[in-house]
């Protein structure tokens, strides 16, 4: 048991040592660029088809030369048997049954009683080369090793057997194998030492090809890595072409140029908070500057700056929804919405709050998202729509195809054709607008637009075919029960 148990743990071990050795590889390769990798794995791949390719080569030579050596064989039995079949084994000599003299190629005839009655002269007082027992009219093909030179090489048999004069006889042909496994050894040696020099010119040219491709890469990441946050002007060069290098360059000076413009405009948003933020402020300090040199005005002072604050509070709030609708992080919590109960809500306050006339068509319209946000979006345009309104505001939510829709119309001055779009632009306020207690913080509409957005819809100034402005939101429909 001792001795056998070298025997085990070796192949063992080197498949382990293999196993480990192409993990090895398989980490350096991963390691490194994609130069080294796509090298790699085009090498790879032309192996992997040079040797199914050298497989398949050496298995249609085999077959070839096996069908020949099986011919040969075949018909050299043949010759005798038909001179078994005419004379008889009476005149039979070694010469009629003798091949090539050799080993190679060797010829037996046996009686009825299974003994050698003519023989191949390398192959004389040898037994029978095969025990198989063949019927007359019948031929039996074998692959057997002979040992006839010492050696275990195998030989293809074909036996027959033949009923002549003073028969029944079997006729024994065989032919080495020898030279099928020499010439498919060559031939995959051959395959082999080939493959070797293109395996390297190809990798060689891969590696090349593939640097060349990603030289542009490596200038686009140079000028990329030498941007700045502060200045976003740079944009990659363009590589000739339209290829993928070259889509990618594309991709990325859009990119830097929409990061330019977020910059743009953050930097305008953060100017427009401060000035917005700096105008109650300012109101506020000189309100408690007064108080505090003259305490005798202080009762007349706190309307002014219980205003003033409120404004600021309203301010903040404002900046701190536009902060949550910019946010893609921020997920509220989403429910089926019903914009009908919401329509009717808010009409209702706008009655209690206003003498001007409010008219609501609210028919049945429910959306999935934030019930809370959606109520701040129909609100803001329903405060919208009393600052500028004269007699009449209509509000109204309907399902139009696939689309829950709200409407919000007033009777007041509408809005230019040229400030429908800038009108949804955070701080901007129409120049009709600029009072104080008038215009609002600019922030309503960009609000309203940034929830609308957030829930899969818009929010746009329509055309309308009566005075004033017409504002809707378009959001995505939940299909309505049957019976509603």
């Amino acid at each position: 048991m001792a001795a056998s148990v070298p025997s085990l743990v070796g192949p063992r071990a080197s498949l382990v040592r293999g196993y480990a050795a192409l993990v090895k590889l398989g980490k350096v390769i991963a390691a490194t660029g994609v130069r080294m990798r796509t090298t790699a794995v085009a090498v790879f791949a032309l192996a992997l088809a040079i040797a199914v390719a050298g497989v398949v080569v050496v298995v249609l030579l085999e077959e070839s030369l096996d069908r020949s050596v099986t011919e040969s064989a075949r018909s050299t039995g043949r010759q005798v048997a038909i001179q078994l079949v005419r004379e008889g084994a009476r005149d039979l000599s070694a010469s009629d049954v003798a091949s090539t003299g050799d080993t190679e190629a060797v010829t037996q005839v046996l009686d009825a009683r299974r003994t050698p009655i003519a023989s191949d002269p390398a192959i004389v007082g040898h037994p029978p080369l095969t025990a198989a027992r063949p019927v007359v009219g019948q031929e039996i093909i074998e692959t057997l090793p002979l040992g006839l030179n010492g050696d275990n090489d195998d030989y293809r048999v074909v036996s027959q057997e033949v009923a002549g004069p003073g028969g029944p006889f079997t006729v024994i042909s065989a032919r080495s194998l020898e030279p099928v496994t020499e010439a498919s050894t060559r031939l995959t040696l051959l395959l082999g030492l080939i493959a070797v020099p293109l395996l390297a010119i190809a990798g060689l040219a891969v590696y090349r090809a593939v640097g060349s491709a990603l030289r542009p890469v490596e200038r686009m990441r140079r000028t990329v890595a030498e941007i700045s946050t502060r200045d976003l002007a740079a944009r990659v060069p363009l590589p000739p072409g339209g290829d993928e290098v070259h889509r990618l360059a594309v991709t990325l000076n859009e990119m830097l140029s929409r990061l330019a413009s977020a910059q743009a405009a953050q930097r305008r948003f953060v100017a427009d908070a401060s000035h917005e933020l700096r105008s109650p402020l300012s109101t506020i300090s000189t309100a408690l500057d007064v108080s505090g040199r003259h305490p005798e005005s202080t009762g007349d002072l706190v309307p002014v700056i219980a205003r003033e604050t409120a404004r600021l509070r309203e301010l903040v709030d404002d900046l701190l929804m536009l902060a949550r609708t910019d946010d893609a992080t921020d997920r509220p919590q989403r429910t089926e919405v019903d914009l009908d109960d919401i329509v009717r809500a808010e009409a209702e306050r706008l009655r209690g709050e206003s003498t001007v006339d409010v008219e609501v068509r609210a028919g049945p319209a429910k959306v999935h998202g934030s019930e809370t946000q959606l109520r701040r979006a129909v609100r803001n345009l329903v405060d919208n729509a009393r600052g500028h309104a004269r007699s009449r505001i209509r509000v109204s939510s309907a399902v139009r195809g696939d689309l829950a829709v709200v409407e919000v119309s007033d009777d007041g001055p509408g809005v230019e054709a040229a400030d429908r779009e800038r009108i949804f632009e955070r701080f901007v306020r129409l120049d009709a607008s600029r009072q104080r207690g008038h215009g609002g913080t600019g922030l309503g509409l960009p609000i309203v637009a940034g929830i609308a957005a957030r829930h899969g819809g818009r929010a746009r100034y329509a055309e309308s075919s009566e005075p004033g402005a017409r504002f809707v939101i378009e959001l995505p429909a939940i299909e309505l029960p049957k019976e509603e």
